[in-house]
């Protein structure tokens, strides 16, 4: 999320959310899959790195011992790892810089991996956080980081001495679990987007009040519906009955006047007891 995208505070309001601050069931499996490929992304990446200077190493050290590119101690080590591939024409320097962006993604994860997880957040704090927050979730991360793994190892291949290393090997199996999960959970998310879709459409179309004459009749955003511990006030409440004499649900009410779904269901009974009308209709 780009600072050019931010809405400043003035004009920013939070996402209400009336069932409450737990997750859905998609959003949970969302970020089940954000956790099964961060630790994915936290392996390649320090394979990665280990790879790139331990085969330039090698490859120094047989060429002249005494003309070690990045020997021990090099502070930078893995800038100038990078750098190598560059002028050894193995990456272009695009391909460096975001390799390099890459890097400073598994950084993210393993400093603030807080701030990949707050957008699906519903604490208002974290809605609040991330009008600020320059990071996000990259899906994308891991697809690309294999894709210059790749073609690293190929010029790796063709131009020094490759550094062996068990370490894929250990991780092989844990890799293909999580990957096995990970197709699992993609498959789950797609229904559950879907179902997703149908149910804000169906929303949105009872969440319009224009052309119903409701905005000039109740106005349910008006401040004197709640009072100052934000329950609702005599007012508030008479257009919440307003509301259901218009068809309206309970959870189309809660999002409308901005309540619970329960305290919204609660006054819709109070509603049916009295007769199913406002005290308004029926005067």
């Amino acid at each position: 999320m780009g600072h050019k995208n931010v809405m400043s505070k003035k004009s920013f309001m939070r996402l209400h959310y009336p069932k409450g601050s737990r997750l859905p069931a998609l959003e949970g499996n969302i970020l089940k899959y954000r956790a099964l490929e961060m630790v994915i992304i936290l392996f390649h990446v320090e394979n990665l790195k280990k790879f790139v200077l331990d085969s330039i190493r090698a490859t120094d050290s047989i060429h002249d011992q005494n003309k070690q590119r990045i020997p021990i101690g090099t502070k930078k080590v893995y800038e100038k790892a990078w750098a190598v591939l560059v002028a050894d024409g193995i990456l272009t320097q695009a391909e460096s810089d975001e390799v390099q962006r890459l890097v400073d993604y598994r950084n993210d994860i393993g400093h603030q991996i807080h701030l990949l997880t707050s957008d699906i957040s519903r604490a208002p704090i974290a809605q609040d956080y991330m009008q600020w927050n320059g990071v996000k979730y990259d899906y994308d991360a891991l697809k690309k980081l294999k894709h210059y793994r790749d073609k690293i190892e190929r010029g790796v291949q063709s131009k020094y001495i490759m550094s062996i290393s068990f370490d894929h090997l250990l991780f092989e199996a844990a890799e293909k679990t999580y990957q096995q999960e990970l197709r699992c959970l993609n498959q789950k998310i797609i229904r559950q987007l879907a179902m997703r879709r149908e149910e804000v459409q169906k929303l949105k179309a009872e969440l319009s009040l224009e052309d119903s004459g409701l905005l000039g009749e109740v106005d349910p955003y008006h401040p004197l519906n709640k009072a100052a511990n934000g329950t609702l006030t005599r007012r508030g409440i008479e257009i919440c009955y307003s509301l259901f004499d218009h068809n309206k649900s309970a959870l189309a009410v809660a999002y409308l006047m901005r309540i619970s779904y329960r305290a919204a269901v609660n006054r819709r009974r109070a509603w049916e007891r009295a007769g199913g009308q406002s005290r308004q209709k029926s005067q």
